[in-house]
């Protein structure tokens, strides 16, 4: 399966920005938590995904913000995870939904 690195960045109002560039092209997926999740960076983000077609629309996701890693499972296949640039303590399970953008 392909992967792309980017990064992640995150406001302490629940609003995150994940950005990889694939072939030449930036994508973003711009969303919010379901919950109230600290504020966080990820500069060493990887996507993994079957195909271009899959970043694409409105997708829901689930999974996990610390204490060191982040991972987001998009409900259509794509997996974003990377190390935190600072750990956050307690993890938690994170949950919401996010937009693909090509610029």
């Amino acid at each position: 399966m392909p992967e792309a690195e980017g990064f992640i960045k995150s406001t302490a109002g629940g609003r995150f920005a994940a950005t990889f560039m694939i072939d030449e092209l930036m994508y973003n997926f711009s969303g919010s938590f379901a919950s109230s999740v600290p504020a966080f960076t990820c500069n060493t983000a990887t996507i993994t995904y079957s195909g271009l077609k899959q970043l694409n629309s409105t997708r829901s996701f689930e999974g996990r913000v610390g204490p060191s890693k982040v991972t987001l499972n998009l409900a259509n296949g794509p997996v974003i995870n990377g190390v935190l640039d600072m750990p956050l303590s307690p993890g938690s399970t994170v949950s919401g939904s996010g937009v693909w953008t090509q610029n």
